[in-house]
C-alpha cells in the first residue's frame, strides 16, 4: 500500500496499514535556496517538480540535504505529499472588460478598465517575501456594480494539464486538490471590500441589501466554476476561505458561508469528488456547525498552543463522514526543543484519532524548521 492509496482508504473509511504522515515542506525547501525576505517563489503547498533550475541554487544546508530537491525528501523518508493546484484554469473576459497587472518594487497593481468605470487593487509584498492586500477593490458601494460587471464578462477556460502532469510524475506518494478562491463572503471579506468594511455594512439595513444582492450574484458565477473543477482529474477540490472565527464569526459563516458550501458539496459528490476546506487558525466555536457544511475533509488544522482547541477536541470532530488534517504545531520546531517532545506531540495525535488522521506539520513547515526533528516524527507516526 502507497501513500496514496493510504490517503484515499482514509477517505473511504478502508484498511490503512499505518498513520498516514503529510508534511508540508515548501516554504522552509524554497528557503533553503533563497535569502528570507526575498520574493515567494512558490508559496505554501505548490508543487516543486525535479528538473527545474531552481535546484541548481546553492543551498544553505549541511551536506546530508544539500543535494536533495523537494520531492528527494519525500522519496527518501517514505511521505505523503500534499499539493495544492491553483494554476488549473486562465480566465477570458469580453464586452471591453480589460484586466491590467504591473508591479512596482515590492507593489503589485491589479485594475479592471469596464464600460462603466474602473477598479483596482493594491498588493505589498511582506517582510517574509509574500503579498498581502493593501487596497481593496471595493472602496465605495457603487463599485460592486463594477465588479458585477467583470465576473458577467468573465469566462473560466480549464486547462487540467498540470493536475495530469503532478500526479503522474508523483504516482504513489502525491496527493492533490484543485483550489477554489474563496465562497462569495470569502471574498468579500479578503479580497473585496475587507473585513471592516464588510462587518459595519452588515449592521446597516441599506448597505446589508446591496452586500446580499452582491454574494446572489457571484454564487451563480462561483458555482460555475465549481462545475468546471467537479470534472477535473484531481479527486479534491479545496474551497480555501482560510476561515478563522477571529475573523467570520461563527454566526457569520453560518449564515453566508455554509449555504454556498452545501451548494458546491452537492455539485462535486454528484461528479465523486471529495471537498476539502482550509482550517489553519482558531475555528474552535465552529465545531458545533462543520457538520453542516458536508465537507470530507479539513486541511491544514494546528492546534494549541498555536490555536484555540485540543488535539482530543478536534478528533471529537470528527467521524466517518468528516476526516482531518492535524499538525504538529510548526512553532515547535523551531524552538529547539527536545526531539522526543515533538515525537510525543505527533503520537498523541495519533492516539487521539485512532490512527484515522492525516499528520502533518501544522500548517507547513517555518524556514527556521528543524529538519531533522520532522524527519524522526515521521518515523514515530509511521510506525505507531
Amino acid at each position: 500500500m502507497n501513500n496514496r492509496e493510504r490517503f484515499f482508504n482514509l477517505l473511504n473509511d478502508k484498511e490503512i496499514d499505518r498513520t498516514l504522515f503529510f508534511p508540508d515542506i515548501t516554504t522552509w525547501y524554497e528557503n533553503s535556496r533563497k535569502n528570507i525576505g526575498d520574493e515567494e517563489i512558490f508559496g505554501p503547498g505548490v508543487y516543486i517538480p525535479d528538473g527545474i533550475d531552481f535546484h541548481k541554487r546553492k543551498s544553505n544546508l549541511n551536506n546530508q540535504f544539500s543535494s536533495l530537491t523537494f520531492l528527494d525528501y519525500y522519496r527518501k523518508y517514505d511521505w505523503g505529499l500534499p499539493v495544492h493546484i491553483y494554476d488549473w484554469y486562465r480566465e477570458e473576459y469580453t464586452n471591453g472588460v480589460e484586466k491590467i497587472s504591473k508591479r512596482e518594487g515590492r507593489r503589485k497593481y491589479i485594475k479592471f478598465k469596464t464600460r462603466i468605470g474602473e477598479i483596482s487593487r493594491t498588493l505589498t509584498m511582506g517582510a517574509e517575501g509574500s503579498w498581502v492586500p493593501t487596497k481593496f477593490f471595493v472602496q465605495e458601494y457603487s463599485d460592486l456594480k463594477i465588479l458585477k460587471e467583470v465576473f458577467k464578462n468573465r469566462e473560466i477556460i480549464p486547462d487540467y494539464s498540470n493536475i495530469k502532469r503532478f500526479l503522474k510524475e508523483t504516482q504513489g506518494f502525491g496527493v492533490c486538490d484543485v483550489v477554489i478562491w474563496r465562497s462569495p463572503f470569502g471574498k468579500l471579506v479578503h479580497e473585496f471590500m475587507g473585513f471592516e468594511e464588510v462587518v459595519y455594512g452588515l449592521h446597516d439595513p441599506e448597505k446589508k441589501k446591496i452586500i446580499l444582492d452582491f454574494l446572489d450574484f457571484l454564487k451563480m458565477h462561483d458555482l460555475n466554476v465549481i462545475k468546471c473543477a467537479a470534472k477535473s482529474p484531481a479527486k479534491i477540490v479545496i474551497i480555501s476561505d482560510h476561515a478563522d472565527e477571529t475573523l467570520i464569526s461563527p454566526r457569520q459563516y453560518e449564515q453566508y458561508c455554509i449555504p454556498y458550501y452545501q451548494e458546491a458539496c452537492k455539485i462535486l459528490h454528484d461528479h465523486n469528488m471529495y471537498v476539502s476546506t482550509h482550517l489553519d487558525g482558531n475555528f474552535k466555536h465552529y465545531f458545533p456547525i462543520l457538520h453542516d457544511t458536508h465537507f470530507d475533509l479539513l486541511d491544514g488544522c494546528t492546534p494549541a498552543p498555536m490555536f484555540n482547541y485540543k488535539v482530543e477536541e478536534l478528533a471529537d470532530l470528527v467521524n466517518d463522514d468528516l476526516h482531518a488534517y492535524c499538525g504538529v504545531p510548526s512553532t515547535l520546531f523551531t524552538q529547539e526543543l527536545p526531539t522526543q517532545k515533538l515525537v510525543d506531540f505527533g503520537l498523541r495525535i495519533a492516539k487521539s484519532f485512532n490512527r484515522k488522521v492525516i499528520v502533518n506539520i501544522g500548517d507547513i513547515l517555518p524556514p527556521r524548521g528543524d529538519i531533522n526533528q520532522v524527519i524522526e516524527v515521521g518515523k514515530a507516526i509511521m510506525d505507531y
